[in-house]
């Protein structure tokens, strides 16, 4: 086991000389014999220093108390620094309604992290005791929920700074290492329960398909999801090629990052391509890590066929929102809207709109650009005049309601509702609570979109009897 071990860390570039390793160790048979293997090769492989972190996930009470003293006595025994953090796996699982095993691997890798900083995180690698047992069943597992190629690879041997030394050894070498060796482990009684499905898996589903099908069927998914991995790796470096190709723009720091993509180049592409191109997009705009936790396959094909759709339909994402816009597809944060605020705008009126960081000013005279109403905005953004004498009522800002309808003029004047008028200048549903609206009940006199249309009823004419002037004032740059 010690020469397999050995392969796979040269064969992977797991490390580099001068490295130090920080073993996952629960206490398993695993986790020891990995401990102890790397010991023996430490002088061989040029490790500078080898580490411990355990982690207890206060899942099993007194077991895992038992865990953690076994655990402090073998490190003091063989002089190997220790750390150890208490997770609550459980209260993590319920606050972000995920299972009990993603719970505990997210919490894991997080204090794997927490402890590569405590040990010094230059050239400190985690080395956790993933086997060939555990990668069969993590195929299968993923074959069973519906994974694609990148869920058929199995358990990367390298992930970040995470190496797996173990990943060509079987479960029985493990133990036939453990017991030639005399050593001694802890046995996590969880591994037997039923409620876990790769538990499941382990005790019944592999020993069921090596009866009946393949004895051999850990060594031979091993090998498929090695091979599986190479085909992976190269089309994701095609993706990533066309992605690169394809992005139009991206956002900055200061607003909500987004993703735009060429929608006709996307639609060319082959389908083993093009959905990876926007997993990537995804990945790019879940900016705090970079993950696809919760994307789907029926996710990714909703995008891609926003590519066959018109200007101004989306779909939503966890967390993210995707709409066509004219040739590109924008896959971005999906903020919640703002609550539009409902603004009285009675003849004369100077009113602070935070929602849109501006100030709004009606009145009777021509706006006096010298003069703004507020010297905290200054500049004259926009200005609109109306015929007031023919309003039936108190003009409001607000954002749209139902039955919202505008006098538009082309030869002649005509009435459209705004929902149509939205539709038609294709802007995305997800903006348009957002735009503002100058209106008097469902009749609208301006909206303050990118076109700024106003109605051809309330504007003014050569008889213009009572005007006034609707302004928009924002602040000088700095």
């Amino acid at each position: 086991m010690q020469k397999t071990v050995l392969q796979t860390i040269k064969y992977n570039g797991m490390l580099s000389p001068g490295d130090s390793v920080i073993v996952g160790l629960s206490g398993g048979a695993d986790s020891v014999a990995l401990l102890y293997v790397l010991m023996q090769l430490q002088a061989e492989l040029n490790v500078a220093a080898i580490f411990a972190v355990h982690i207890n996930h206060g899942l099993r009470e007194s077991a895992a108390v038992n865990d953690e003293n076994f655990v402090c006595d073998l490190c003091g025994k063989i002089q190997i620094p220790l750390k150890i953090y208490q997770a609550d796996v459980r209260g993590l699982a319920e606050k972000e309604r995920i299972s009990i095993e993603e719970a505990g691997r997210k919490l894991r890798y997080f204090y794997f992290e927490e402890a590569r900083n405590a040990f010094g995180a230059a050239n400190v690698k985690i080395a956790t005791g993933h086997h060939q047992n555990d990668n069969a069943e993590t195929v299968i597992m993923n074959l069973a929920r519906g994974a694609g190629l990148r869920g058929l690879c199995g358990i990367p041997p390298i992930n970040g700074k995470i190496i797996r030394p173990l990943l060509d050894v079987s479960r029985e070498e493990i133990e036939k290492y453990i017991e030639d060796n005399s050593l001694k482990y802890t046995t996590d009684v969880t591994n037997l329960s039923y409620e876990y499905t790769r538990n499941r898996i382990r005790h019944d589903v592999l020993p069921a398909i090596e009866r009946a099908v393949n004895p051999g069927v850990v060594q031979t998914v091993a090998k498929n999801a090695a091979w599986l991995r190479a085909d992976e790796e190269y089309l994701e470096a095609a993706a990533q090629q066309a992605f690169d190709s394809l992005i139009i723009s991206s956002g900055d720091c200061e607003s909500p990052l987004q993703v735009s993509l060429n929608s006709i180049a996307l639609a060319a592409l082959h389908p083993a391509i093009s959905r990876r191109v926007v997993r990537i997009a995804i990945a790019c705009v879940r900016s705090s890590g970079g993950h696809l936790f919760n994307i789907t396959a029926s996710h990714v094909q909703a995008v891609l066929d926003l590519a066959q759709m018109t200007s101004g339909k989306e779909v939503h994402l966890p967390g993210l929102v995707a709409y066509k816009e004219y040739s590109g597809i924008v896959i971005t944060t999906a903020a919640p809207p703002k609550e539009f605020g409902e603004y009285a705008l009675p003849v004369p009126t100077v009113a602070d709109i935070p929602e849109i960081n501006k100030i709004i000013s009606v009145s009777n005279a021509i706006p006096d650009k010298l003069q703004p109403p507020n010297p905290k905005k200054p500049i004259l953004y926009c200005t609109k005049a109306f015929e007031y004498g023919i309003v039936r009522g108190t003009l409001v800002l607000r954002s749209r309601r139902p039955g919202d309808k505008i006098v538009l003029k082309a030869q002649r004047p005509f009435t459209k509702k705004l929902q149509d008028y939205f539709t038609d200048a294709k802007i995305p549903r997800h903006k348009r609570d957002t735009i503002p609206i100058l209106a008097c009940g469902n009749e609208v006199l301006w909206v303050m979109d990118e076109k700024n249309p106003v109605s051809a009823k309330y504007s003014p004419t050569e008889s213009i009897i009572n005007p006034i002037w609707v302004s928009l004032w924002s602040e000088a740059d700095d």
